[in-house]
């Protein structure tokens, strides 16, 4: 459902590879997080 969501499990390999590229190419942005806490229902609008 819609409702909640799980993480989904990704290496810390890949998870270091996807924050250099965003950091490499995206202007501005200095940090990049992955919550990979559980989302209860109306609270999965993570900014």
């Amino acid at each position: 459902d819609a409702l909640t969501a799980k993480p989904v499990k990704i290496s810390w390999k890949r998870l270091y590879k996807i924050r250099d590229r965003i950091l490499k190419e995206v202007p501005g942005v200095v940090k990049v997080v992955y919550d990979i806490t559980p989302k209860p229902p109306s609270t999965i609008e993570y900014v």
